[in-house]
């Protein structure tokens, strides 16, 4: 999310850090909500266009409204910001885990297993819905939420790798008792936890680095979480990644951008093919020509390049 991403088929004002509607809807926990008492210091969790962070301030425990960039914030709003979308450079080198163009003989893209799974079902045509994509893109909408991030199901401990070269900036608790790993790219200040630019791996257990870190594309930074507990039984989990910037127009808003528009030169094709790849082996998988309409996406991962904010409405 700050992602936020908030892909949740939950209908609340409290948009969870990463809601992905796309069958990795998210349910924030009722015990670390605004309005509840704040009861474990580190935990994230969204409302509206904020995050607000649950922060121990000398004996108590307090919900903090967190600037833009990540860091705590007193004010509306925080100047930190870039001016535009086109400010965010292109250095991703790959999708936050070691996906690959799918092979018939192993049934795997790369770490992501495509044959044989089956994904959960409920007897209904909404929830189901929710659980249908093994890949979740950029600008799905679901029950009028537009997905800010992409997800990934992939087995249960499965690495996460960072998708850049950068600084871990911003290491949250997420309200689904993982973490997300925020990291600048290489040319990015971060100071107290705040960045212009965070390049999101949302959704992760077992965080294997910490805030100050220097990463480099590919490490290793985590596992896919188990917190959704529908893919978890079948020994499925998840990773949310996404780009976050704040703008220079002192709104204090979260923003999203398409993933996909800021590939690393040398590795754009490559990785636009294994995406490709990827949501072919699942339609042909699932026998379902509807999962995907690569002809509406442009660049392939995004249905728009519209800017998303946390409210997930699409509005710049």
């Amino acid at each position: 999310m700050n992602a936020v991403r908030v892909f949740s088929s939950a209908a609340t004002g409290i948009a969870a850090m990463s809601l992905v509607a796309a069958g990795f809807p998210s349910v924030a926990n009722a015990a670390n909500k605004p309005g509840d008492r704040c009861t474990k210091a580190g935990i994230t969790i969204h409302v509206g266009n904020i995050d607000i962070r649950c922060t121990k301030k000398g004996s108590a425990l307090i919900w903090v409204k967190l600037a833009s960039g990540g860091g705590s914030s007193s004010g509306s709003g925080s100047s930190l910001g870039i001016t535009s979308n086109a400010s965010i450079p292109k250095a991703i080198q790959n999708w936050g885990l070691a996906v690959d163009t799918y092979d018939a003989g192993s049934g795997k893209a790369g770490v992501m297993q495509i044959k044989g799974v089956t994904p959960p079902t409920f007897g209904n045509a909404d929830d189901d819905a929710m659980y249908r994509h093994i890949l979740g893109i950029y600008g799905l909408e679901v029950k009028g939420a537009k997905e800010p991030q992409m997800a990934f199901i992939a087995p249960l401990g499965t690495p996460v790798i960072s998708m850049v070269d950068g600084t871990v900036c911003d290491l949250p608790t997420l309200y689904s008792n993982d973490y997300s790993v925020r990291v600048a790219p290489t040319g990015t200040p971060c100071t107290s936890g705040m960045a212009p630019i965070l390049f999101e791996h949302e959704h992760l257990n077992s965080p294997q680095v910490k805030v100050g870190d220097k990463v480099k594309a590919g490490q290793q930074i985590g596992t896919v979480s188990d917190y959704n507990p529908h893919w978890k039984a079948k020994g499925l989990g998840m990773i949310e990644t996404g780009v976050f910037f704040s703008k220079n127009d002192n709104s204090g808003k979260p923003w999203h951008a398409c993933l996909a528009n800021y590939l690393a030169p040398a590795k754009k094709a490559s990785m636009i093919t294994v995406l490709t790849s990827i949501q072919k082996a699942w339609i042909a998988e699932r026998g379902d020509p509807t999962l995907y309409d690569l002809a509406a996406q442009n660049p392939v991962g995004c249905l728009t390049t519209v800017d998303i904010t946390d409210s997930n409405t699409g509005a710049r």
